[in-house]
């Protein structure tokens, strides 16, 4: 009990997912979170729920909620300007976890042209990986997070011209209870400006685009540690408030950009304060 309180409350050097550049105060962050599989979750019992690895799928996405709420990593309710060194200490917090243990963890570098079109961005994600399963609907969420930097306005985007784009994945195959939770992001540059490209002879106006660069991706893989679950199930089950696979979804994930941002927010407020007021 002690070795998995001192995981929550202390917070180590993690090299996982670790970023080379200070905090700055023009980095903005988004989220997202996928599950793929199937939820085999039977049981409401915390200790159950850690114990019986059919339930493993809820009780990773409990420890990624409760390392969200512990950062003070919250997406869905705060500026995406103030999340960098909470994504830190949440990664922190999740690789550091004796119950999951890392099976993989591959940095890449990758070219992007001049004003790389979303289309352009989500294949050059794609071409990153050749051994992830699900990389060809990671690479869709992650051309899903880029339009967020792309449709700032004017003082937004020049004040936030760097940016991560954070994606929590849980992952439980079908006939098995083999649990995996990969941790990914992608680090790049967002310039403000006029598109050169023309519309009958006339330059567009001025608005953000993704500039040549050299872009970064880092993928983490973790594997549930079925028998230490089991073996600190009491501990755990007192420790960390169950949270479902849809909330932990919902509270990792930014608001989408556009008219459904307030509805996005208090729902994602709601699930907070249910989760976590015990």
């Amino acid at each position: 009990m002690l070795l998995i309180k001192a995981v929550f409350i202390l917070c180590s050097a993690a090299t996982v997912l670790a970023r080379p550049h200070a905090y700055s105060d023009n980095r903005g962050v988004v989220s997202a979170a996928l599950f793929f599989g199937d939820d085999t979750t039977e049981s409401s019992n915390p200790v159950d729920i850690f114990r019986n690895p059919i339930n493993h799928a809820t009780a990773a996405s409990s420890v990624l909620a409760f390392s969200a709420e512990q950062a003070g990593f919250q997406p869905a309710g705060k500026y995406a300007g103030s999340l960098s060194q909470a994504l830190d200490l949440f990664v922190t917090k999740v690789s550091t976890f004796p119950g999951f243990y890392l099976r993989n963890n591959v940095p890449r570098e990758f070219v992007l042209k001049d004003h790389t079109t979303v289309e352009e961005f989500e294949m050059a994600i794609k071409d990153t990986n050749d051994w992830e399963p699900h990389i060809g609907e990671i690479a869709v969420k992650f051309a899903e997070l880029v339009l967020t930097p792309l449709n700032l306005d004017r003082g937004e985007a020049e004040r936030l011209n760097k940016w991560t784009l954070n994606l929590v994945v849980i992952d439980k195959p079908e006939d098995s209870n083999t649990v995996r939770v990969q941790l990914s992001r992608v680090e790049l540059n967002i310039a403000f400006g006029k598109d050169p490209k023309t519309c009958s002879g006339l330059a567009l106006e001025p608005r953000a685009y993704i500039p040549e660069q050299m872009a970064s991706i880092v993928f983490a893989d973790f594997e549930v540690n079925a028998g230490l679950l089991d073996a600190n199930a009491e501990p755990l089950g007192k420790l960390v408030p169950i949270v479902s696979l849809e909330n932990t979804m919902a509270i990792l994930t930014s608001p989408r950009r556009g008219m459904a941002e307030s509805e996005d927010r208090l729902s994602a407020w709601a699930i907070q304060q249910k989760v976590f007021s015990r």
